[in-house]
Protein backbone atom coordinates (compact mmCIF):
# COMPACT_ATOMS: atom_id res chain seq x y z
CA UNK A 1 0.00 0.00 0.00
CA UNK A 2 1.25 3.27 -0.84
CA UNK A 3 1.23 5.58 2.72
CA UNK A 4 0.17 9.30 1.50
CA UNK A 5 3.24 10.04 4.16
CA UNK A 6 5.23 8.89 1.20
CA UNK A 7 3.25 9.18 -1.83
CA UNK A 8 0.15 10.55 -3.48
CA UNK A 9 -2.63 9.46 -4.49
CA UNK A 10 -3.29 6.60 -1.93
CA UNK A 11 -4.28 4.18 -5.21
CA UNK A 12 -5.22 1.07 -3.20
CA UNK A 13 -4.66 -0.24 0.62
CA UNK A 14 -4.29 -3.98 1.58
CA UNK A 15 -4.46 -4.80 5.27
CA UNK A 16 -4.91 -8.63 5.32
CA UNK A 17 -5.52 -10.82 8.30
CA UNK A 18 -4.43 -14.05 7.85
CA UNK A 19 -5.49 -16.98 10.08
CA UNK A 20 -2.36 -18.97 11.36
CA UNK A 21 -0.19 -17.12 9.70
CA UNK A 22 -1.58 -16.88 6.30
CA UNK A 23 -0.51 -14.19 3.89
CA UNK A 24 -3.04 -14.74 0.49
CA UNK A 25 -4.65 -11.85 -0.14
CA UNK A 26 -8.71 -11.87 -0.71
CA UNK A 27 -10.77 -9.20 -2.55
CA UNK A 28 -11.83 -6.07 -0.73
CA UNK A 29 -15.36 -4.80 -1.21
CA UNK A 30 -15.04 -1.74 -3.23
CA UNK A 31 -16.96 0.55 -0.53
CA UNK A 32 -13.40 -0.37 1.13
CA UNK A 33 -11.56 0.14 -1.30
CA UNK A 34 -13.31 3.81 -1.65
CA UNK A 35 -13.15 4.14 2.62
CA UNK A 36 -9.09 3.35 2.32
CA UNK A 37 -8.25 6.16 -0.73
CA UNK A 38 -10.33 8.40 1.69
CA UNK A 39 -8.22 7.47 4.75
CA UNK A 40 -5.04 9.33 4.96
CA UNK A 41 -3.14 7.41 7.56
CA UNK A 42 -0.63 9.41 8.03
CA UNK A 43 -2.49 11.88 10.35
CA UNK A 44 -4.19 8.85 11.89
CA UNK A 45 -3.81 8.41 15.52
CA UNK A 46 -1.62 4.76 15.88
CA UNK A 47 -3.51 4.44 19.15
CA UNK A 48 -6.92 4.51 17.45
CA UNK A 49 -5.98 1.29 15.24
CA UNK A 50 -8.64 -1.54 15.73
CA UNK A 51 -8.02 -4.88 13.92
CA UNK A 52 -11.35 -7.47 14.16
CA UNK A 53 -11.56 -10.86 12.88
CA UNK A 54 -15.04 -13.45 12.64
CA UNK A 55 -13.81 -16.52 12.88
CA UNK A 56 -16.21 -19.58 12.37
CA UNK A 57 -16.67 -21.82 15.80
CA UNK A 58 -13.45 -23.85 16.12
CA UNK A 59 -11.36 -21.41 15.41
CA UNK A 60 -9.51 -18.92 17.92
CA UNK A 61 -6.67 -16.49 17.55
CA UNK A 62 -3.53 -17.02 19.64
CA UNK A 63 -1.38 -13.84 18.34
CA UNK A 64 -1.79 -11.43 16.05
CA UNK A 65 1.21 -9.39 14.58
CA UNK A 66 0.88 -6.10 12.82
CA UNK A 67 4.15 -5.83 10.08
CA UNK A 68 5.17 -2.48 8.44
CA UNK A 69 7.50 -2.72 5.96
CA UNK A 70 8.73 0.55 4.71
CA UNK A 71 10.59 0.76 1.28
CA UNK A 72 12.85 3.36 0.16
CA UNK A 73 14.55 2.23 -2.92
CA UNK A 74 16.40 -0.81 -2.31
CA UNK A 75 16.21 -0.54 1.30
CA UNK A 76 13.57 -1.85 3.08
CA UNK A 77 12.60 -2.47 6.74
CA UNK A 78 10.54 -4.24 8.53
CA UNK A 79 8.90 -3.98 12.06
CA UNK A 80 6.50 -6.19 13.69
CA UNK A 81 4.13 -4.95 16.43
CA UNK A 82 2.42 -8.04 18.52
CA UNK A 83 -0.97 -6.42 18.87
CA UNK A 84 -3.66 -6.88 22.08
CA UNK A 85 -6.81 -7.85 23.00
CA UNK A 86 -9.72 -5.18 22.90
CA UNK A 87 -11.58 -5.31 26.12
CA UNK A 88 -13.88 -2.54 25.46
CA UNK A 89 -17.27 -3.59 24.45
CA UNK A 90 -18.41 0.06 23.69
CA UNK A 91 -15.88 -0.25 20.66
CA UNK A 92 -17.40 -2.79 19.36
CA UNK A 93 -20.88 -1.56 18.89
CA UNK A 94 -20.03 -1.03 14.99
CA UNK A 95 -20.20 -4.90 14.62
CA UNK A 96 -23.20 -6.03 16.44
CA UNK A 97 -24.66 -6.34 12.63
CA UNK A 98 -21.59 -8.51 11.63
CA UNK A 99 -22.29 -11.36 14.27
CA UNK A 100 -23.58 -14.51 13.24
CA UNK A 101 -24.52 -17.68 15.16
CA UNK A 102 -21.27 -19.69 13.59
CA UNK A 103 -18.91 -17.38 14.12
CA UNK A 104 -17.25 -15.27 17.40
CA UNK A 105 -15.51 -11.79 16.40
CA UNK A 106 -12.25 -11.28 17.84
CA UNK A 107 -10.69 -7.46 18.05
CA UNK A 108 -7.40 -6.01 18.68
CA UNK A 109 -5.21 -2.42 19.05
CA UNK A 110 -1.99 -1.94 18.93
CA UNK A 111 -0.50 -2.24 22.49
CA UNK A 112 0.06 1.68 24.11
CA UNK A 113 3.99 0.85 24.79
CA UNK A 114 4.05 0.39 20.75
CA UNK A 115 2.92 3.62 19.96
CA UNK A 116 6.03 5.67 20.08
CA UNK A 117 7.71 3.10 18.31
CA UNK A 118 4.72 3.33 14.74
CA UNK A 119 4.88 7.19 15.29
CA UNK A 120 8.87 6.89 14.93
CA UNK A 121 8.11 4.85 11.61
CA UNK A 122 5.59 7.48 10.88
CA UNK A 123 8.33 10.00 11.03
CA UNK A 124 11.02 8.54 9.46
CA UNK A 125 8.60 8.37 6.09
CA UNK A 126 7.83 12.18 6.51
CA UNK A 127 11.68 12.57 6.58
CA UNK A 128 11.93 10.43 3.23
CA UNK A 129 9.17 12.41 1.97
CA UNK A 130 10.61 15.79 2.84
CA UNK A 131 13.78 14.96 0.94
CA UNK A 132 11.94 14.40 -2.11
CA UNK A 133 12.24 10.31 -1.96
CA UNK A 134 9.42 8.09 -2.71
CA UNK A 135 8.66 4.82 -1.25
CA UNK A 136 6.12 2.64 0.14
CA UNK A 137 4.70 1.36 3.02
CA UNK A 138 2.89 -2.19 3.32
CA UNK A 139 1.09 -3.27 6.35
CA UNK A 140 -0.01 -6.53 7.07
CA UNK A 141 -1.20 -8.29 9.80
CA UNK A 142 -0.98 -12.14 10.52
CA UNK A 143 -2.37 -14.10 13.18
CA UNK A 144 -1.80 -17.66 14.41
CA UNK A 145 -4.85 -19.59 15.53
CA UNK A 146 -5.66 -22.45 16.89
CA UNK A 147 -8.70 -25.48 16.59
CA UNK A 148 -10.76 -25.77 19.55
CA UNK A 149 -12.60 -28.37 17.88
CA UNK A 150 -14.08 -29.68 14.49
CA UNK A 151 -14.55 -26.99 11.64
CA UNK A 152 -17.53 -26.24 9.72
CA UNK A 153 -17.44 -27.19 6.06
CA UNK A 154 -17.32 -23.77 5.25
CA UNK A 155 -14.55 -21.80 6.97
CA UNK A 156 -15.34 -18.44 6.53
CA UNK A 157 -13.58 -15.81 8.05
CA UNK A 158 -13.99 -11.85 8.02
CA UNK A 159 -11.41 -9.04 8.46
CA UNK A 160 -11.93 -5.12 9.53
CA UNK A 161 -10.32 -2.35 10.34
CA UNK A 162 -11.39 0.44 12.19
CA UNK A 163 -9.10 4.03 11.64
CA UNK A 164 -10.51 6.87 13.72
CA UNK A 165 -11.16 7.33 17.89
CA UNK A 166 -15.39 7.28 17.70
CA UNK A 167 -15.26 5.71 13.83
CA UNK A 168 -16.65 2.10 12.79
CA UNK A 169 -15.04 -0.71 11.72
CA UNK A 170 -15.12 -1.21 8.16
CA UNK A 171 -14.81 -4.87 6.07
CA UNK A 172 -11.46 -5.69 4.45
CA UNK A 173 -11.80 -9.08 3.37
CA UNK A 174 -15.43 -10.78 3.22
CA UNK A 175 -15.74 -14.41 3.91
CA UNK A 176 -12.49 -15.66 2.60
CA UNK A 177 -12.74 -19.77 2.93
CA UNK A 178 -10.18 -21.33 4.31
CA UNK A 179 -10.68 -24.31 2.52
CA UNK A 180 -10.67 -22.95 -1.04
CA UNK A 181 -8.56 -19.17 -0.89
CA UNK A 182 -5.77 -19.97 0.50
CA UNK A 183 -2.16 -22.33 0.08
CA UNK A 184 -2.72 -25.50 1.25
CA UNK A 185 -0.18 -25.22 4.00
CA UNK A 186 -2.78 -22.90 5.74
CA UNK A 187 -5.96 -25.13 5.00
CA UNK A 188 -8.15 -25.10 7.94
CA UNK A 189 -7.24 -28.61 8.98
CA UNK A 190 -2.93 -28.01 9.64
CA UNK A 191 -3.86 -25.52 12.00
CA UNK A 192 -3.42 -27.01 15.32
CA UNK A 193 -5.22 -27.92 18.27
CA UNK A 194 -5.44 -25.30 20.87
CA UNK A 195 -3.57 -26.68 24.44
Amino acid sequence: MYFPAFARPLATAVAVLAVAALTACSSIPVTSMVKLARTDLSATDPAALRIAVRLPHGLRPRRVTLRITVTVGAEKREQAFVLGDLDDPAELLSLAGEVTKDATIYAFRIEPADVPRLLAVREEMAAHKAKGERGSLTIGVGAEACRTGALQAKTLITTYLKTERGGDFFPLTRDVDLRNDVPKEAAPERIPLCG
